[in-house]
């Protein structure tokens, strides 16, 4: 079987070179190879076809058989690095706490902690609420973009 490490650092090396940051590289027994990219501006499928074809050229088919998949992490998967919170400093989220608590809002700074901007109406009367709060990285089991629609 392909390692995943030797996978991660090829992939690695030629996404950093792009601008871009790995996401995550997953290996199935089998070697079915995913490798998940991504950058500030977004990543192109050029991009992903120059990745894909720079671990191609390190991995030799003769020794071992591989299917290889490099994509975006897609919009309605969970953040897996740091780079994924940055990338989406001032977007919508939603995170989901440890203890099942689901918290909506603005993705205002994220480090050790995330920081978010929650709103919400006060009861009876039309003004809106705005809070900040500060979560432990500790405390997230996971964190999803909210996906809007233009009309």
């Amino acid at each position: 079987m392909i390692a995943e490490e030797r996978v991660s650092k090829l992939a690695k090396e030629k996404v950093l070179e792009l601008g871009g940051f790995l996401v995550s590289v997953k290996v199935n027994p089998q070697n079915g190879i995913k490798v998940f990219v991504d950058k500030n501006e977004g990543i192109s499928i050029i991009e992903c076809l120059q990745i894909s074809r720079y671990i191609e050229s390190k991995l030799d088919r003769e020794i071992e058989d591989f299917q290889l998949s490099v994509s975006s992490p897609g919009l309605s998967n969970p953040f897996l690095v740091q780079e994924q919170y940055q990338k989406n400093i001032g977007k919508d989220v939603v995170i989901k706490l440890k203890d099942g608590k689901k918290i909506k809002g603005k993705l205002l700074a994220f480090d050790e902690k995330l920081k978010i901007e929650t709103s919400k109406k006060e009861k009876g009367k039309k003004k809106i609420i705005k809070q900040e709060k500060i979560i432990s990285s500790e405390e997230i089991k996971e964190t999803k973009l909210i996906i809007k629609f233009k009309k």
